[in-house]
């Protein structure tokens, strides 16, 4: 499988804007608080084009609670991700690649490898508002805006990984690990005095 990142396209804003005021909407229930995260929302940053967004909620127990709006309104819900990531409800809308309906859910003994019958246009992360990964995200994300040679090293390495072959995209996040880790370190010191 060939990971395939695209130059920075200023068209991500507006995709994140128009998917954001669908989950606000969707969601109002719970009085969301949405963020654009990954590499689509830093300025001059190559990224594959799948739009993440963060979905800040108020408790834990709601987490649960959206998996039924969001499934039947469009979006797949990646339980099988539930058990390696249990403090977020990860979601995609998926556009089929071959004839094949777009499931609702994609559990915990189905394999799922992006790119081999989906194509995902967005990643929703939802997750408790103000919590470590919350911050995390965010941290990481205005380092780079903020921090253009930083952003410029990590386009490098993604780069880099994209000439390569995976078997799963895990792979290819794991090419990225110790760069991400050692920038969320500076990061995190860096928004906390911001």
């Amino acid at each position: 499988m060939k990971i395939i990142i695209e130059d920075y396209n200023p068209k991500w804003v507006g995709l994140f804007l128009t998917e954001k005021q669908k989950l606000k909407d969707l969601l109002e229930q719970f009085s969301p608080a949405i963020e654009h995260i990954g590499s689509t929302s830093v300025a001059g940053l190559m990224a594959k084009p799948i739009i993440d967004i963060m979905v800040g909620l108020n408790q834990e127990e709601q987490l649960d609670q959206v998996i039924g709006p969001m499934t039947g309104n469009g979006y797949t819900y990646f339980k099988i991700y539930e058990a390696i990531l249990p403090e977020r409800r990860l979601f995609g809308k998926l556009k089929p690649l071959v004839p094949i309906e777009v499931p609702e859910v994609i559990g915990l003994n189905e394999e799922y490898i992006a790119g081999k019958e989906f194509f995902s246009l967005t990643h929703i992360h939802v997750l408790v508002k103000d919590s470590p990964e919350w911050i995390r995200h965010l941290a990481f994300r205005d380092f780079l805006r903020a921090h253009p040679k930083k952003r410029n090293e990590y386009q490098t390495l993604k780069i880099e990984l994209a000439k390569q072959e995976f078997q799963h995209h895990f792979e290819y996040n794991a090419g990225k690990n110790d760069f991400i880790k050692a920038t969320e370190k500076l990061a995190l010191e860096w928004y906390q005095e911001a």
